[in-house]
């Protein structure tokens, strides 16, 4: 294998590790969301509880906001080497 396919192999396994971190970051999220609106539901009044869910459900997307981020981010960062591994030759 020539150092520029190791290089692209690299990148695209950079590629796989991030989407990874991202899909388990997504069902973390989803977890610790649910987790606040089962809290909710002990000894709150109605109100308290659809605070909650919506803190909940905020939370849940900004924690989803900031894995996409940091997934687009690896994937520009693994296209670059990828590049750089192509204008090598």
């Amino acid at each position: 294998m020539t150092n520029e396919n190791l290089e692209k192999a690299k990148a695209d396994v950079k590629k796989g590790i991030a989407d990874a971190e991202k899909a388990g970051a997504y069902v973390k999220a989803d977890a610790k969301a649910d987790v606040e609106k089962v809290k909710a539901n002990f000894g709150k009044s109605d109100v308290e509880k659809n605070v909650a869910y919506a803190k909940a459900d905020i939370n849940e997307a900004i924690d989803k906001a900031k894995a996409d981020v940091k997934n687009k981010t690896a994937h520009a960062k693994a296209d670059l080497e990828k590049s750089n591994a192509e204008n090598k030759r």
